[in-house]
């Protein structure tokens, strides 16, 4: 994940809009438009601006949290933890292989304006059982890609 999209990250988790996370920075929307497209860096008067509004800087720039105290996670992210903190082994492991998921979910580019797709990797002992009805074309692809 980029500096611009931890940037956009950190603006929606505040509840801020672009112009009101350009005025905490004391810049105008368009610069926070440019920043979150990866048009320009922002710079650090920008970057202290916004700290003082809830802003997490250092995950910005770095991608690592400075703090998982209640004042830097949004409610869902506390709950999370929470919730793992509180768990067993065997919960703590299905968490985190549901947080994996979530992760590799979101790397994965949807085409813009396609059809709904399903991507299976590695090997897959499984089968559907019951109806299923396809109302479109549906296309198989076996095999990796040729080398």
């Amino acid at each position: 994940m980029s500096i611009f999209t931890r940037l956009r990250e950190e603006r929606e988790r505040l509840g801020l809009t672009q112009e009101a996370f350009g005025s905490a920075g004391g810049v105008l929307k368009g610069a926070v438009i440019n920043y979150e497209k990866g048009a320009r860096f922002p710079d650090v008067s920008f970057l202290a601006g916004v700290a003082n509004v809830g802003a997490d800087v250092q995950y910005i720039v770095t991608g690592r949290r400075a703090d998982l105290s209640s004042a830097t996670l949004a409610p869902a992210e506390r709950a999370l933890l929470d919730g793992f903190a509180q768990a067993d082994d065997a919960g703590r492991a299905t968490l985190s292989g549901v947080a994996e998921l979530a992760r590799r979910a979101a790397s994965i580019a949807s085409p813009v304006n396609s059809a709904p797709q399903l991507h299976i990797g590695g090997d897959v002992g499984q089968q559907v059982i019951g109806d299923q009805t396809n109302n479109a074309p549906v296309t198989f692809t076996m095999g990796g890609k040729r080398k």
